[in-house]
This record gives C-alpha cells, sequence and structure tokens, in this order.
C-alpha cells in the first residue's frame, strides 16, 4: 500500500513534466509495468529519491534496465567505477553525478527490500569509503603528488560501516611521519573536504565532520600521529577513547593509517591499560554509564522520550554503548555494533539471549531510522508526533497502523533498557 497516495499523484506529475516525451514514457510503462510501479513505490517511500528522480528521469529507468539493481557493490567496484570518470575536466560535478546515481540504486534496493538493513549500511559505508579515496586521488592529481598527503581515519558510524542516509562522515587526517609543513596539508585537506561537501548546482555528496579531531573545532585539522598520541595520553577524555574505538582506516596513505589504527587499539584497550592514559580511572565504566544518561537527559527532545529511537531510554545508543564498553572492557577493536554483540555472546561475557535481544532490537531501530532518513535525507531520529505522520511512518517500514508501529517501538525499548540496566548495574 501507499502511505501517501496524493503526494505520489503529484510526484508522478512533475516527474511526467520532466521526461519530456509523454508519448515515449507512457509506452515504456506499458511494455514495463514494473517499471512503473517502482517509480510510484519510490515517489512514497522516499521524498529525496523522488526529487533526484524527477531531476535525473532517465535514472530509474536505466538502473532497471542495465541490470544494477540486483548488483551488491564493495568499495573497491565503486572506486573502480568512479575511476571512469577521472578525465572529468570537472570532477565535483562527475562525483556529484555519480553519487547520485549510486544513491538511487542503494535507495531501491532497500525500497525493494533486496537488501536488509545491515546490507544497505554496509553499501551506503562502502559508497563512503570509495568517495573519499576517489577525493584522495583527485587532491593527489591535482597537486601531482606522488604519495597522498595524509591518511583518513574514519570514526563513529563510517568506521562501524554503519552510514546511513545523510549521513555526516567522521574524519580524522594523519600525515606520514613527522610533522612538516601542517598547513599545507590543512590546505589539501580543506580542498578534499570541499571536493565532497560543497553544495553546488549538482547538490553534494557527504557532509564532512572534522570535529572529533584533538582540541576539536581549536585543533589543527592535520596532524602526526606523535600529536594525536601525545594528545590522547595527557588530556583525551574518556569519550574520546570510546570514539577511538571505532577508528578505521579508509583511504591516503596506508602506513600512516595503520599506524594510528594500531594506536586506537592500544589506547582503547582498557583491560590492559598502556599508560599513561589521561582517561583511565578503575570506576571508568561507571563513567560511561553517567556518560550516557547525561546524552540522554541533553540530546532527547523534552516531552519525546518514546519517540527518540537514538537518544532515549532503550534506543540505539544503549545498545552502542554497550557495545562499546565490552569492546574497552575486553580490548577488541570491533567498530561495528552487531559483530561486537555477537562476539560478545559467543564469548559469554553477556547471555547469548542478552546479545540475540539486543541485536534483534539494535536492527529494528535502525530499520526505522534508515526509514525516515530514506525519506528525507536528513539526520532524523525522533519520530513525529502527528498520528498522519506516524501512519505514513508505519506504512513506509510494513507495518499496518500508527499504534502497532509505536507498540513495537516501545517493547524494543524496553527490553534493550532492562539488558542496558543489568548490563550497567544501573537504577534507571
Amino acid at each position: 500500500p501507499l502511505s501517501d497516495p496524493d503526494r505520489v499523484l503529484t510526484r508522478l506529475d512533475s516527474f511526467i513534466s520532466a521526461y519530456g516525451s509523454r508519448g515515449m514514457l507512457y509506452e515504456a510503462w506499458f511494455a514495463n509495468r514494473a517499471l512503473f510501479e517502482l517509480l510510484l513505490l519510490t515517489f512514497d517511500r522516499s521524498e529525496f529519491l523522488a526529487e533526484t528522480a524527477i531531476q535525473s528521469p532517465d535514472l530509474i529507468d536505466e538502473l532497471e534496465v542495465t541490470g544494477q539493481l540486483n548488483r551488491r557493490k564493495d568499495a573497491d567496484r565503486i572506486l573502480t567505477e568512479m575511476q571512469y570518470g577521472s578525465d572529468d575536466s570537472d570532477q565535483s560535478l562527475w562525483l556529484r553525478k555519480y553519487f547520485r546515481a549510486e544513491q538511487m540504486r542503494i535507495g531501491l534496493r532497500d525500497i525493494l527490500e533486496i537488501n536488509d538493513t545491515e546490507t544497505t549500511l554496509d553499501e551506503l559505508s562502502a559508497l563512503a569509503d570509495a568517495c573519499l579515496r576517489y577525493a584522495m586521488e583527485v587532491i593527489q592529481r591535482r597537486h601531482r603528488l606522488k604519495k597522498p598527503p595524509f591518511s583518513i581515519i574514519g570514526l563513529g558510524k563510517l568506521g562501524g560501516r554503519e552510514v546511513n542516509f545523510g549521513s555526516d562522515l567522521d574524519v580524522l587526517f594523519i600525515t606520514p611521519g613527522k610533522a612538516r609543513n601542517l598547513e599545507r596539508a590543512a590546505t589539501l585537506a580543506t580542498e578534499l573536504i570541499s571536493l565532497l561537501s560543497e553544495r553546488t548546482d549538482a547538490g553534494m555528496t557527504w557532509e564532512t565532520d572534522t570535529r572529533l579531531r584533538p582540541e576539536g573545532r581549536d585543533g589543527l585539522l592535520v596532524n602526526d600521529l606523535a600529536a594525536h598520541e601525545h594528545y590522547y595520553r595527557t588530556r583525551g577524555e574518556l569519550w574520546e577513547i570510546q570514539t577511538l574505538s571505532r577508528a578505521r582506516y579508509i583511504a591516503g596513505d596506508e602506513k600512516a593509517g595503520c599506524a594510528f589504527e594500531n594506536l586506537a587499539r592500544r589506547l582503547s584497550n582498557l583491560r590492559s591499560p598502556d599508560l599513561p592514559l589521561a582517561a583511565f580511572s578503575k570506576d571508568w565504566k561507571k563513567k560511561i554509564h553517567e556518560m550516557r544518561r547525561i546524552t540522554e537527559v541533553e540530546r532527547t527532545p523534552a516531552g519525546l522520550e518514546d519517540l527518540a529511537i537514538k537518544t532515549g531510554a532503550g534506543g540505539l545508543m544503549d545498545t552502542e554503548f554497550i557495545a562499546q564498553t565490552l569492546c574497552l572492557a575486553e580490548g577488541w577493536h570491533e567498530p561495528n555494533t552487531r559483530r561486537a554483540l555477537e562476539r560478545a555472546g559467543q564469548s559469554r561475557l553477556i547471555t547469548k539471549k542478552d546479545a540475540s535481544v539486543l541485536a534483534e532490537n539494535y536492527s529494528s531501530l535502525q530499520r526505522l531510522e534508515l526509514t525516515l532518513r530514506r525519506w528525507s535525507y536528513e539526520g532524523e531520529t525522533v519520530l513525529p508526533e502527528d498520528e498522519e505522520a506516524q501512519y505514513r511512518v508505519a506504512i513506509r517500514s510494513g507495518l499496518p497502523s500508527g499504534e502497532k508501529l509505536l507498540s513495537r517501538v516501545a517493547k524494543w525499548q524496553k527490553s534493550t533498557r532492562t539488558i542496558y540496566r543489568r548490563f550497567f548495574k544501573a537504577k534507571n
């Protein structure tokens, strides 16, 4: 069923006007009814994909006819395809055109349920990885650099291969060897960020976020490994060490990237702390819980706790904090939340039942977040208050009603928070 038929009709009218030749379009639909039905479903399930289809009317047809919708791509495959346009005079435009087509391919595979949630997030993460790697190649060609000027490290969802529609890419830039000409390196990093994130008439690719670097906005955009290590050991806070548990080398200088990954492994191993480490204390696990509680209070909209599927009680962050705490406590470097939970269940650090419930609830809430973000391409993490809007989200999620949606969410949140309290020995 369609969640909003009137809106679909409006979008369909805009699409027909943009297409140009109505006769050819109607013939194509008559010959391929599945294509017409796919268009309707796309207009109903994603506003941003509908806009993309209207701007590029041939795109869905091309993806369907060429069999692209049946192909799963990893970062290497995507990068190879991107490199076909390496001689294009306008690399910004080429990058955005390719990105738009890939977003449509992945979005349609998700809408058609060819992909499950984990596969969709993995494909989006592969697209992010490839864009960063390709952007690095562009910078090298522009400035005739024989070697990458720095390494790109992914943190957060990028590090964990859990990138969603509209996600920011949390990155660090690490120079190889001792710091030399950091101002020049920062200029190149800024150029790379602009290539990806600048809003143009052709749109943008990913919003790139560098605020997780040492000292945040006040810190150097690019620095060497030694400077990062000195900061984390002498001034880094516990949340920053927690962030390192999801660090992953993405692109650029491989030696520097692997060296940073190894450093992150050592610093985030609180089972055998590699001292000195300013953030370490015997009650570090209690402090992790306190950070979660503060985040819940400060980032959850007042009165909407039950609708906040990320920051609210029993939301996505409960599970992520459990997974990251397990990794810190055991000295594991497993940036992906679900895999960390699986490993914990297999190792009996939590019961297999708890690991399974957490993973299932997390997947279900991720699916809901994916549905919200697939619609708007915004960082949505709170369900709508309006009953009609809740109904539309429910239909897009494969549920019959808004009441059923809220009931499911409440069940997932309640069981997740119960396990969270038990894990952290917390009262609430």
